[in-house]
């Protein structure tokens, strides 16, 4: 089994797709619903950097994953003006959906912000 994963993927809905692809390797060290859990988020925090209005030339996602002790670390890394916190709950297909699902289903998380870039973390627990 691969232990981590690494990904640059274009600013573009494809890339959703994509990226849960990346997670396959990660199947079965996961409970089936929590493997289910970390695709949609994964796919959902992609979404959240489409809707960033980037204009740097050659825009781009990066995707990394990790098998880590008991869990599996994923981060998802997009331009600066990505991944803001919104002050209310944001309904479905709306900027910072992805962020709510992420505080709502995994385990731990955070958003980490440098001058060009901002990334969020997740942790999903391994499968008992």
């Amino acid at each position: 089994m691969t232990n981590a994963v690494a990904v640059v993927l274009p600013l573009e809905p494809e890339s959703a797709r994509r990226a849960r692809e990346q997670l396959e390797p990660f199947r079965k060290s996961l409970e089936e619903m929590s493997f289910l859990d970390l695709r949609l988020l994964v796919s959902e925090l992609v979404v959240e950097a489409l809707h960033t209005e980037s204009e740097a030339q050659g825009a781009r996602i990066e995707l990394w994953a990790e098998l880590r002790d008991d869990r599996v670390h994923v981060e998802v890394a997009e331009g600066g003006a990505a991944f803001r916190l919104s002050s209310r709950r944001p309904e479905p297909g709306e900027a910072g959906w992805g962020l709510h699902l992420v505080r709502r289903l995994s385990s731990r998380w955070g958003i980490r912000r440098e001058p060009e870039r901002a990334s969020v973390w997740l942790e999903m627990p391994l499968a008992a």
